[in-house]
């Protein structure tokens, strides 16, 4: 999948009564194992589990540190059981660094971890680590969320027709053709000329014709990209919805038309400031999205976080 041959998979282990699963494993983590071995099943990937312990926590209890090895080890033999290669890896210090190390390192080129939700909240929230990984990773990182999921699931595929867009849709399609989804390849069009035309007395008419003009072009770009892909095998069929209006609102509509159960988007590095998010797109969906989250960053990003 995704031509990915090797995936990191952020693992928490919960001390037994803290929300535990009956493998000492956290509900979110469970989740995301989960996925990552339909995903390494499905790509014949080599998955490293990889369990970051808080540096203040570093003397835990002798007991607790079994329990968590324990807890490790047997997740490489549940992948083994399903013929996958799999390793531990433990690190104690900050886990977003720390998981950005190890990708690094060992040349991940996915990123797969869990989320939870604000207690009492009704709305998705990343989290510290979800969050600072999704502005630090070099490669794509996907946040899960344990959500109930439709007989048929929805991925969204945001393409803002730019290289970054292209990568999203081409993730898109192996995501859905791995959830057994459908795939809504979706595209906010800005129409800068409209402001302009309208203060230079331009007709309702005319203005007209210049949006489906601008969503014509739009459409027959995305089609083009998608014809590129293998969006044909599919199952539940492939869709293109092209909107105006403001990147943020037109995203977040469509997920709760769809329901969709993942996002996949881009990133964007500001210039000298490097593993940050700009626009009003990236800062307002990614805390607030009620879906699982797939971003891909830019080729020229730059990693704020190093091996030194």
């Amino acid at each position: 999948m995704f031509g990915i041959r090797r995936l990191l998979v952020g693992v928490d282990v919960t001390a037994s009564g803290d929300g535990a699963t009956s493998d000492g494993l956290s509900l979110p983590t469970r989740s995301t194992v989960n996925l990552a071995l339909r995903m390494a099943e499905f790509s014949k990937a080599r998955i490293t589990f990889l369990n970051v312990v808080d540096g203040a926590r570093r003397s835990t209890a002798v007991d607790e540190h079994k329990e968590r090895r324990a807890s490790l080890d047997a997740l490489v033999g549940e992948a083994a059981e399903r013929g996958i290669s799999a390793e531990v890896q433990l690190a104690v210090g900050c886990a977003e660094t720390e998981i950005v190390r190890e990708v690094l390192r060992g040349e991940q080129q996915l990123v797969i971890v869990g989320s939870r939700r604000q207690s009492g909240a009704q709305r998705f929230l990343l989290g510290s680590t979800g969050m600072a990984l999704l502005r630090s990773c070099p490669c794509p990182v996907w946040v899960v969320r344990d959500i109930e999921t439709p007989e048929v699931p929805t991925v969204i595929a945001a393409d803002d027709l730019t290289p970054v867009g292209e990568r999203c849709l081409e993730l898109g399609v192996s995501a859905a053709r791995l959830l057994d989804a459908r795939l809504l390849v979706l595209h906010a069009v800005q129409l800068p000329l409209e402001g302009p035309l309208r203060r230079a007395g331009t007709s309702p008419q005319e203005l007209e014709v210049y949006r489906e003009n601008s969503c014509r072009d739009a459409e027959r770009s995305l089609t083009e990209r998608l014809s590129m892909t293998d969006h044909r095998t599919i199952s539940a069929g492939t869709r293109i919805d092209v909107i105006p209006g403001p990147a943020d609102t037109v995203i977040e509509d469509a997920i709760a038309e769809h329901a969709a159960t993942l996002l996949v988007m881009g990133t964007i590095g500001r210039g000298g400031i490097p593993g940050l998010l700009v626009g009003n797109t990236a800062e307002r969906l990614l805390p607030v999205i009620p879906c699982s989250l797939l971003t891909v960053k830019p080729d020229d990003f730059v990693c704020p976080i190093s091996l030194d």
